[in-house]
């Protein structure tokens, strides 16, 4: 996307999670003109959320009205899926992002929505099809899954 909006983008991937986060942020901040909030999928090192900083969070619903907005990213770590767990990696993207939009639709707060996007990658990932045939908006309430211990996510500042 910042290819065709003619931003320089880097010539070789970060190689650490605090380098990845930097230049994802960074990259961020030119589309954020044109896009309310950003999804960035990190595969086995989570999501990063970007957009409008709200209360400690970012902002998935659009304002009615037109304000300056103050920029942040959300970093939220993967669930723990050890090798022997993983039987596909196709679908866990696509399943992050369907059920995180499940999330913003029903009006969740935007830590349910992401938790539930983390859940549904992890499902997928366990997996024999690309896209996990349990998964319901039960399978990935964060609010039913009382087995999974939820880390605080990172916050970042963007100019």
């Amino acid at each position: 996307m910042n290819k065709t909006l003619g931003v320089k983008t880097p010539e070789v991937l970060p190689s650490t999670l605090d380098e990845t986060l930097s230049v994802a942020v960074a990259l961020s901040r030119p589309l954020l003109e044109h896009l309310h909030c950003l999804v960035v999928t990190l595969g086995a090192n989570g999501v990063l959320l970007c957009g409008e900083y709200d209360e400690g969070t970012v902002n998935l619903q659009p304002r009615k009205q037109k304000r300056k907005r103050q920029l942040c990213g959300l970093h939220y770590p993967a669930l723990a899926v050890t090798p022997e767990e993983i039987m596909n990696v196709s679908g866990a993207g696509d399943s992050l992002a369907g059920a995180l939009m499940a999330g913003i639709v029903l009006g969740k707060d935007t830590d349910s929505c992401v938790r539930m996007g983390l859940l549904a990658a992890r499902t997928s990932l366990a997996s024999l099809h690309p896209i996990a045939p349990m998964l319901t908006l039960d399978a990935v309430n964060p609010n039913k899954v009382h087995t999974q211990t939820w880390p605080k996510p990172s916050l970042v500042w963007i100019d």
